[in-house]
């Protein structure tokens, strides 16, 4: 078995690993949690009956005031666990997010930019309105939490296509269409055992009061009720990016025997690529996936080898697909350099923040995109084709 091949085999294992640890605490968070309703339920009842035969008692308010509060944070567990009743609907989603976002736009500071864009026919998901908003609501107060000194928030619609060639950095999903939401902040960032553990119940990297651990967590269990998927990319001192994936109703999943011919309908070529990321996993799964389709991939871990891999091999090469935070020398500063050797050679930029600052800059250079991370096959591949085929 190839190198490659062996380190796949346990990113899908580690990937694997996750998901059964958050089934596991979802099975016992879900258990505990309706228990613990059922007694918050006596509670109530016995101090409603106990109020009607007594005189207005200061201390009994406070006893059902803290009980409906018990109540409320039992809900949050029961939709981590995905014990929560849906009450599912046909919803245009870029138009349900641009009109929560307005109302929630209310909620932030002015120091947060916030922008939005969706693709112009709008999708159709079957979802619980309000479970939606809670989502959002989450994935917002999240941002904005990251970002206390200010920043931008920038949200996207998209729709989106998954399949077998996604596992590696999409663990686990079943195959079809999607409509993606992605928040991107530019926020602090999280490291990886941070990232590891971000959906967990309770978990929070917030001061003591501050929080209750359980946003995250219940997004997760949420969009998992939904059958869909909610992916973070994030890097330390540079924002996070979290994106949601609803089957699209049109194409509510793919039979196993279609899903190795979907993959085969994923555009390709033989033209000579340069890939540079400093991130293992990512660039094994981007050199994968380009490979397969038929691209010779040439790869290097950061800037710096970046920029002598692009010298070294100027005359085979048509296109660089570029991370934009490295070390040693960014994707920028890499881009630059190439821009004063070639004039010609197109640029792809991966990201897990904000586009909107890039297509004020270099995203006027005609032969330069950009694709969000965590990308799928179909975004990073569709990319590559207009690239490779735009007139120089």
């Amino acid at each position: 078995m190839a190198v490659d091949d062996i380190a796949a085999q346990l990113a899908r294992e580690r990937a694997l690993k996750q998901a059964e640890k958050m089934e596991t605490i979802g099975r016992l968070t879900g258990a505990i949690a309706q228990q613990f309703n059922e007694l918050l339920g006596a509670i109530l009842a016995r101090s409603a009956a106990l109020s009607k035969s007594l005189p207005s008692n200061r201390d009994l308010e406070e006893l059902q005031a803290t009980v409906q509060r018990g109540s409320e944070l039992v809900q949050r567990l029961l939709g981590f666990s995905r014990h929560h009743v849906l009450d599912l609907q046909p919803l245009i989603l870029s138009e349900f997010v641009r009109d929560t976002l307005d109302t929630l736009r209310r909620q932030l500071p002015a120091k947060i930019d916030v922008q939005f864009e969706a693709d112009q026919e709008g999708a159709v998901v079957e979802a619980d309105p309000a479970a939606v908003k809670q989502i959002l609501q989450h994935l917002v107060t999240n941002a904005r939490d990251a970002m206390p000194q200010g920043g931008t928030l920038h949200v996207e619609v998209r729709r989106a296509r998954l399949g077998t060639a996604d596992r590696p950095l999409h663990a686990w999903v079943e195959p079809g269409s999607y409509v993606s939401v992605a928040l991107s902040d530019t926020g602090t960032g999280m490291d990886a055992p941070t990232l590891a553990r971000v959906f967990e119940p309770f978990f929070t990297t917030k001061p003591v009061g501050v929080g209750t651990g359980l946003g995250m967590s219940m997004a997760y269990g949420l969009v998992k009720q939904h059958r869909g998927y909610l992916h973070l990319y994030s890097e330390p001192g540079q924002g996070t990016t979290a994106k949601v994936y609803l089957p699209a109703v049109r194409d509510r999943g793919m039979p196993e025997h279609l899903e190795e011919a979907a993959d085969e309908g994923l555009p390709g070529g033989t033209e000579a690529v340069l890939l540079v990321e400093d991130d293992p996993t990512m660039r094994l799964a981007a050199q994968q996936l380009l490979a397969k389709v038929g691209y010779r991939v040439i790869q290097a871990g950061d800037g710096q080898q970046g920029l002598e891999a692009f010298r070294a091999h100027r005359a085979e090469l048509q296109l660089v697909i570029t991370d934009v935070v490295m070390p040693k020398l960014s994707g920028f500063d890499m881009y630059a350099a190439i821009r004063g050797e070639s004039r010609t050679v197109r640029v792809l930029f991966m990201s897990g923040f904000p586009a909107p600052n890039f297509r004020k800059t270099i995203g006027q250079d005609p032969a330069v995109a950009f694709v969000t991370k965590p990308w799928t096959a179909s975004e990073m591949l569709a990319q590559v084709r207009v690239l490779l085929e735009a007139r120089p």
